[in-house]
């Protein structure tokens, strides 16, 4: 008899199911029609029961914008999506401070958890980059790759940091090749596999196995989704579609949707015909096709050029009222090179050039007059001058044009003064008396004095922080915790002038330190000059740095003669839970950088 029952109820319980499945998948539309035309197109619903749409975020860190992760989860509450997927990069990370990566992991939950739809996490190299970093993801997290099917699509998320090896070094090892070998022969059916992972390893060298993970995707209908490079591009390839997805909060230079660097959230439809992406600008909508792999290499090729030398002016005196310098254009390629500027507004300087457009022919010079003149008194906000470049090369899009910006206003000559004492770096201030320089930040938080100086063997930079809660722990990078970061460029005055910092400051002697910092080194694992010295203490209610550079290299960028270098400092504040950066002269990387910012002369 209870079988019987069973039976009854399975096929009553079926019976059921299948009305609702009836109801749900088939939303039968009611609607009256009329004799002849309607006014509608079709009442084929656009609701397929396999079709379904989630949202990737990408890369939070490397110098993260506060609050525009969080923005993005106000309007993906407001989308509704399935769920959210994620490319890695969450947290700021590298360091091995417990502590630390707790409050910034506990900090990140607290944005996810606000999300009305799942979240699902996959590791950057701001996430995992020593084996402490690893062991908490896996306190916390759990495994470190995985995978899930939804409505017969195969979702694969890799750890491109399975070697911890960091930035541009990502990895495929072989127990995790492993995993994803057999993941793909459980699964060869599926209707669509989409990876994820952080790295983009096809841009990279020795990743290990990840050419033979992609040689099995290239059997099956895949799609790619990666962060990392702070850049929108896609590349078809290996027989599926490839996408480098820009920033959603991290740093990123921002210079707009043409170049690939704006915040978004990407948004997958899934259909019977494969994924479309929309990419979700925080402040609209966009398509697929930003960036192809076509317009990068173009985008790459102009923009790694410096066509332009902007001759700085330099006063003598603290009067201005005019001057005449010169932009210098140099095209270096076999087609025609050409420039068309424009000026921003300042309420303190106007410039005036020649004429507004250029045709530069192949392989030439040309030499332009700019005078800069004051509109009132005051000349302490630049004034921008713009040129839009392109070139008519074979098959590019010529309507593809491509901005170079400059902020030029007059510059203080300033001294570089022969140092009669002598500097021993040991961190402790008694070797210099009252330094000569002396700059407050725009919020009056932070008083920073410091000074400049050489004798016959080297230059020497000294500079104490008034701060009077200092946070150092040392590990990991500078920008997590309280610290100063000191940029000299020894190139001949023109170059000097003109660098604009690029690949984190390559032709810069680049010294970030703290206080509890034990070896110092410069960025990205570059290592110091030769001979280099620094020290950085804490006293007095804030701390202290001393560095000396050899006058030999200085000389071997310019000659036994020399006559100058550029310098800058920045300062990072720990307060609270966020790091706020304050720089002397502007980022020579931003775009408030101003045309020789930071000289000093013999």
């Amino acid at each position: 008899m209870k079988k019987i029952l069973l039976a009854l109820l399975m096929i009553v319980t079926m019976h059921s199911y299948a009305q609702i499945k009836d109801t749900i998948y088939k939303q039968e539309l009611n609607i009256e029609k009329p004799t002849g035309v309607a006014p509608w197109t079709s009442l084929k619903l656009n609701n397929h029961p396999a079709k379904f749409q989630f949202a990737v975020v990408t890369d939070r860190t490397g110098g993260h914008r506060p609050g525009v992760f969080m923005d993005a989860v106000n309007k993906l509450n407001l989308l509704q999506p399935e769920f959210v997927m994620s490319v890695g990069d969450l947290i700021e990370g590298y360091t091995t401070d417990i502590p630390e990566l707790n409050r910034q992991w506990d900090e990140f939950d607290s944005f996810v958890k606000q999300l009305d739809m799942p979240f699902f996490y996959l590791p950057g190299n701001h996430d995992i980059t020593n084996q402490v970093m690893e062991d908490l993801w896996k306190k916390r997290l759990g495994p470190t790759f995985y995978h899930f099917i939804y409505k017969d699509v195969l979702f694969l998320m890799l750890n491109s940091e399975d070697q911890r090896l960091g930035a541009g070094h990502g990895t495929i090892s072989e127990p995790q090749y492993k995993y994803i070998e057999q993941t793909l022969s459980k699964h060869p059916d599926v209707k669509w596999t989409l990876v994820f992972m952080h790295q983009p390893l096809w841009h990279q060298t020795d990743t290990r196995k990840w050419d033979k993970v992609e040689a099995l995707l290239a059997k099956r209908k895949h799609t790619v989704f990666v962060g990392h490079e702070h850049r929108y591009v896609k590349t078809d390839r290996n027989n599926g579609k490839y996408f480098v997805l820009a920033t959603t909060g991290g740093y990123s230079p921002m210079r707009g949707i043409e170049f690939g660097e704006f915040d978004h959230v990407a948004w997958v439809t899934m259909t019977e015909k494969g994924p479309i992406v929309a990419n979700l600008h925080l402040e609209g909508v966009l398509g697929e096709n930003i960036i192809t792999r076509t317009q990068q290499k173009y985008i790459d090729r102009v923009s790694a050029k410096s066509p332009f030398q902007v001759k700085p002016i330099f006063l003598k005196d603290k009067k201005f009222k005019s001057a005449t310098t010169e932009i210098k254009i140099t095209n270096d390629e076999n087609v025609p090179m050409h420039v068309e500027f424009h000026e921003r507004f300042s309420w303190d300087l106007i410039g005036i050039l020649d004429q507004s457009k250029w045709t530069i022919p192949p392989n030439s010079v040309k030499k332009v007059k700019l005078t800069v003149k004051s509109r009132k008194r005051s000349y302490e906000k630049p004034v921008k001058i713009i040129a839009d470049v392109s070139y008519d090369f074979e098959n590019a899009d010529n309507n593809l044009k491509i901005p170079y910006s400059y902020n030029i206003k007059p510059l203080t000559n300033r001294k570089l003064a022969a140092l009669k004492q002598k500097i021993k770096i040991d961190g402790k201030p008694d070797d210099w008396g009252k330094l000569s320089q002396s700059w407050t930040t725009d919020d009056k938080k932070l008083n920073i004095s410091f000074d400049v100086g050489y004798d016959d063997k080297m230059f020497y930079v000294a500079a104490f922080v008034d701060d009077k809660k200092v946070v150092s722990f040392g590990e990991g990078h500078t920008w997590t915790q309280d610290a100063i970061g000191i940029i000299i460029n020894t190139e001949p005055k023109q170059t000097s002038a003109m660098s604009l910092g690029r690949a984190w400051y390559k032709n810069e002697v680049f010294v970030p330190i703290t206080p509890a910092t034990e070896k110092v080194k410069s960025v990205i694992g570059r290592k110091l000059p030769e001979g280099v010295l620094v020290e950085c203490k804490s006293i007095n209610q804030g701390y202290f740095v001393e560095m000396a550079l050899p006058i030999k290299y200085i000389k071997e960028n310019q000659s036994e003669n020399w006559e100058s270098l550029r310098f800058n400092l920045y300062i990072d504040n720990l307060d609270d839970t966020d790091v706020t950066r304050y720089w002397w002269q502007p980022n020579w990387r931003g775009t408030k950088n101003i045309i020789g910012s930071g000289m000093f002369f013999k």
